[in-house]
């Protein structure tokens, strides 16, 4: 029984942010936000059953990381993309360093001393980190919304931050001030890049009383030679296809394949690998790399099953990367 998540749902009651109202449309009826598609959300003791009836899933303690050289990219390249761990990437286009969700703690948790704790180190330590021009946040739930790394992000880089409606107030609390704030289908243009956020399948809430009172999505980043597209958290849903249609196929995805199991409980929410790869194809994604696997113990299914499963579909266009191992192109 993994007892902290039961003591984190008894004292999460005062980091909830209301968000402020905003229009009315097809994600969001003037108070919360939720998915067109499938909405399916489970109460607080909902979860607490699950926790209590888990098997152990037998992760290790603790993985020590290989060390791999950080690409420096150059005009022969389109783009780079560098796993840091869990949603964490680093994408190097023309002249645009790019962070996504990230996540340095050591804990996905407001505590630092309870609170899921990470079995592999982060592959790029932040002093190892270029410098960073756009950080993209998909959603608030602790393990993609840290403060403290956006905090020693701010402080060494101050990027741009780009959120989800409703996360704006909670990072200028926090004394990040460059901040903007989308729905979804706004756009962004920085340089030469385009930076569209587009629709997840998938909730929010940072205590026990701000459930889907902020909004939650993916990031399409249009360079002038490549097309990236950030899954952040996700379930399998129709807005795969409809991002595909909108914008045009991605040369690169980004696509979770953990944290899946139990399936009852986390269908709706989180992609199995198969299901990621099924994401692939609809997105006609010409190349795609997994993510949200392997640094976090969230749920049932062991630290290895993700990648294996992965890799009987199709490792020519899907593959997993090593915590700081990159990928050019």
């Amino acid at each position: 029984m993994k007892s902290w998540i039961i003591l984190l749902l008894m004292i999460l009651i005062s980091f909830a942010v209301k968000a402020k109202d905003y229009p009315v449309s097809d994600h969001y009826d003037g108070k919360i936000f939720f998915n067109p598609t499938q909405n399916q959300l489970h109460s607080a003791w909902e979860l607490i059953k699950w926790q209590m009836t888990a098997e152990d899933n037998l992760w290790p303690d603790h993985i020590p990381n290989k060390v791999y050289p950080l690409p420096v990219r150059s005009s022969e390249n389109r783009a780079i993309a560098t796993f840091i761990g869990h949603a964490t990437f680093l994408l190097q286009l023309k002249d645009l360093n790019v962070l996504t969700d990230p996540m340095f703690s050591e804990r996905a948790s407001p505590f630092k001393f309870i609170g899921p704790k990470r079995t592999r180190e982060p592959g790029v330590k932040m002093e190892e980190l270029p410098k960073i021009d756009v950080v993209i946040i998909s959603h608030n739930h602790y393990d993609h919304l840290d403060l403290a790394s956006l905090n020693a992000l701010d402080e060494k880089f101050h990027p741009l931050f780009l959120v989800p409606l409703g996360n704006e107030q909670l990072l200028k609390e926090a004394g990040i001030q460059n901040v903007r704030e989308m729905d979804w289908w706004e756009e962004h243009i920085i340089r030469e890049h385009k930076i569209t956020f587009t629709p997840a399948q998938h909730w929010s809430a940072r205590g026990l009383f701000d459930k889907c009172e902020t909004l939650w999505g993916s990031y399409f980043i249009q360079s002038p030679d490549f097309k990236t597209y950030f899954a952040g958290d996700t379930g399998l849903s129709s807005h795969l296809a409809n991002i595909r249609l909108r914008l045009g196929a991605p040369d690169l995805s980004l696509l979770p394949i953990g944290a899946y199991d139990p399936q009852y409980f986390m269908k709706i929410n989180h992609m199995t690998p198969e299901e990621a790869f099924t994401a692939h194809k609809d997105l006609n994604s010409t190349f795609s790399i997994g993510m949200h696997f392997g640094t976090f113990p969230f749920t049932d299914e062991k630290i290895q099953d993700p990648v294996e499963r992965l890799k009987k579909l199709d490792p020519a266009v899907f593959i997993t990367l090593d915590q700081g191992e990159s990928k050019t192109f």
